[in-house]
């Protein structure tokens, strides 16, 4: 095939909510782009979009105006050139092929997805556990700034995706009493959910943001919580989901963590979603979190939870604290909340003593009433 030039999409454009037609961009381009809802399933797409063009020497125009016949020809070797030497999992193909759909689809065109599908190959079985609070400690041993150190922190208070970090602006973190930090995730679009984070994640991004205004940065509600500094980021400052993940992926080869290689791709602990593992095994484990309420932090669809059940921001907190004792990282924050914890057992049971004593005097005085009582009568009978 003749080799285009495929230009990368300008980062500006996938950022846009409202997409306007331009003459940089093809018309089957736009059409595209704006069928992408979320961003980042728009940016996530166009890379994959953009790398299947490169590979078949195609741009977007050219590759529309083929044949159906030799359109078919290129997906059918493209879905082999994927699927051969473990090049991409399973999973990451299918992701692929849904970008590409995507964009014959909004252009008229048709794909035979499920026959392309059939020449994947079989799924090897993986084993896949959550990173341990042991390992985490190594990591943040091996952060050396206080951006990773939050990062880490985050990932481990929350359990949340790195797209979803990536989002986050000031104005969706409210920092509450008692060390606790609300975090609004996806802000303003429909898959926004609220969180917490507790007093040691909180201490960590404190820090982070405290080095960047002593750097004489302004911090604004706008301000992305974690900016792009020697990392993937955009035009706006943002680092994105695959920047952070690369930050942990550094971490976990220089802390000497051991990870057990599944394939020539995946590792028994994944990169981001072993902490999502820790979060979500740690909020199973615990009997006194309702089931609907871990779905919620975890941000999945649970039945028709996600239309009819709506509990307040104290009560989710509320259910959060129950977590927090499994979720804190280090050794010292775990022993300062236990005694915390036994400080207000104490507190607690020396209240319910003087409780009992007040309880107990009142009877007493109560008794004392009623035999004064009783000895007057019988002196008025006498």
């Amino acid at each position: 095939y003749k080799l285009y030039n495929v230009n990368r999409i300008p980062v500006s454009s996938l950022n846009d909510k409202k997409l306007n037609f331009n003459v940089k961009n093809p018309r089957c381009l736009e059409l595209f782009l704006l069928a992408c809802k979320n961003k980042s399933t728009r940016e996530t797409y166009t890379n994959h979009l953009t790398a299947f063009l490169k590979h078949v020497g195609k741009d977007h125009e050219s590759f529309l105006m083929m044949s159906d016949a030799d359109r078919n020809i290129i997906l059918e070797d493209y879905v082999t050139f994927c699927s051969s030497n473990d090049r991409y999992a399973v999973s990451s193909i299918r992701g692929i092929f849904a970008s590409i759909e995507k964009f014959l689809v909004v252009n008229d065109k048709m794909m035979n997805k499920k026959k392309l599908m059939m020449f994947l190959p079989e799924q090897g079985k993986t084993s896949q556990r959550a990173i341990t609070t042991e390992e985490t400690r190594l990591l943040l041993l091996a952060s050396a700034n206080p951006r990773s150190k939050a990062i880490v922190h985050l990932f481990c208070a929350t359990g949340c995706r790195p797209e979803g970090m990536a989002d986050l602006k000031m104005k969706d973190i409210d920092f509450m009493e008692d060390g606790f930090t609300g975090i609004i995730f996806y802000s303003g679009d429909k898959h926004e959910f609220q969180h917490f984070c507790h007093f040691e994640a909180t201490a960590a991004i404190n820090d982070y943001l405290d080095t960047r205004k002593q750097k004489g940065e302004e911090l604004t509600p706008e301000t992305y919580l974690f900016s792009k500094v020697n990392c993937i980021g955009d035009e706006q400052g943002r680092m994105l989901g695959v920047g952070i993940g690369s930050v942990i992926e550094h971490l976990m080869k220089t802390s000497g963590i051991e990870r057990v290689k599944q394939n020539k791709k995946r590792y028994d602990v994944p990169v981001c979603n072993g902490f999502r593992n820790r979060f979500n095994t740690i909020l199973a484990r615990n009997k006194n979190i309702p089931y609907a309420i871990k779905e919620k932090f975890m941000d999945h669809n649970y039945r028709l939870e996600n239309s009819y059940f709506f509990p307040t921001k104290l009560e989710l907190l509320n259910e959060y604290k129950k977590a927090v004792p499994e979720l804190l990282v280090s050794k010292e924050s775990r022993l300062k909340l236990e005694n915390e914890n036994k400080q207000k057992q104490i507190e607690n049971l020396e209240s319910d003593k003087d409780i009992q004593i007040n309880k107990m005097q009142l009877q007493i005085d109560s008794m004392l009433e009623m035999f004064s009582t009783a000895k007057e009568l019988m002196k008025t009978k006498h």
